[in-house]
């Protein structure tokens, strides 16, 4: 019997450091400061904060996909990262005496494959990390994926499937939640191929969908010609792929753009949105597991996340390829920690006025 080499560690709350204000006020407050283990209770429905970070330290489906390794180490250096950056003043406003319920840390699912193709091992760590996903949804959280490689986007997937059936197990399949997926990428992850990669998550999720009965629906934002043949741009049209180019997103008018991503949200019940980091350019962020030559600017990208965040929609999110390896005085991984920060902040900002 073959033992598959997948592990779970609890939250390392050494990370969460930061520097010290002794002759500020109590409003220079950082999030190192308000950071707590995620709270994991079946019985409570919210018995956990309102974000729920969960790592995915795994990059066999990079490995697989003949891409430069490295990506598993990135977890907590995001955290790190994000860690040190301070809480905006309408948050603490809105807030106050809730701060330190607002953010949880529920740690990391690792994926022990001795640098080298390990069978089964990828597929095992989306499955506890779908389920640690699915749990804080339940509990009325927003789970945010920290990569690790992009095969976290069938986890999370997974994650939030299984969150609806447990939540809609009474409905026929004519009445589910249409579920719409939005990825920033400049590749478009749909993949042929034997094994699960990081380069197959989306085709594995059209499968899923269609298997259920249920329908596809995809946006990937920043998609280069470059970076994708023609047999994916032909399986694109087959899925009835939304794409939005990254020479769209750099020549087209915002309002011009923004009313595609719109009318995708419009379209769809409920939104995975998930940041592949090498959707931007490798001046910006250098350390990711396939630097763009291209990429959409991170102006762009912000921009784009508060749409999207701003519809009430986002029930999951996902930051995937950071690969410390390759980063250069931690640019990427401050990047990433800027977008996380820039998700946390919507999502309270806009759950607290619905």
């Amino acid at each position: 019997m073959t033992t598959i080499n997948v592990s779970h560690t609890a939250a390392d709350m050494s990370r969460w450091t930061g520097r010290a204000e002794p002759f500020e006020t109590v409003r220079a407050c950082y999030w190192y400061q308000l950071a707590k283990p995620y709270v994991f209770d079946d019985a409570i429905p919210r018995a956990g904060q309102r974000i729920g970070l969960v790592g995915f330290a795994c990059d066999q489906g990079v490995r697989r996909n003949q891409g430069r390794v490295g990506a598993r180490a990135a977890p907590p250096l995001i955290r790190q990262a994000f860690a040190a950056l301070p809480v905006i003043a309408e948050l603490q406003q809105r807030f106050d005496n809730q701060l330190p319920t607002l953010l949880g840390d529920a740690g990391d699912i690792h994926c022990h494959d001795n640098d080298d193709f390990a069978a089964n091992t990828l597929e095992q760590a989306q499955v506890n990390y779908a389920a640690k996903v699915s749990q804080i949804i339940m509990q009325g959280g927003l789970p945010i994926g920290l990569g690790g490689g992009h095969a976290i986007a069938y986890g999370s997937f997974l994650g939030l499937w299984q969150a609806l059936q447990q939540k809609n197990a009474t409905k026929d399949k004519d009445s589910q939640p249409r579920i719409g997926i939005i990825n920033f990428d400049a590749h478009l992850d749909i993949r042929q191929s034997d094994v699960a990669t990081s380069g197959t998550p989306f085709r594995q999720i059209a499968e899923h969908l269609d298997e259920h009965g249920q329908p596809f629906h995809y946006c990937c934002i920043g998609v280069s010609r470059f970076s994708n043949t023609a047999a994916l741009f032909d399986r694109a049209e087959q899925l009835d792929v939304h794409i939005i180019s990254d020479e769209d997103c750099t020549n087209k008018k915002w309002k011009k753009i923004a009313a595609q991503i719109t009318g995708f949200i419009d379209s769809v019940d409920i939104i995975y949105l998930t940041i592949d980091m090498d959707c931007l350019p490798s001046s910006i962020v250098p350390g990711v597991s396939a630097p763009a030559a291209y990429g959409i600017e991170l102006s762009f990208v912000e921009r784009a996340v508060k749409l999207i965040m701003a519809s009430n929609k986002v029930k999951i999110a996902d930051l995937a390829e950071i690969n410390p390896t390759f980063d250069i005085d931690q640019r990427s991984c401050k990047v990433a920690a800027r977008l996380l920060a820039t998700i946390i902040e919507q999502h309270l900002l806009i759950t607290e006025t619905h």
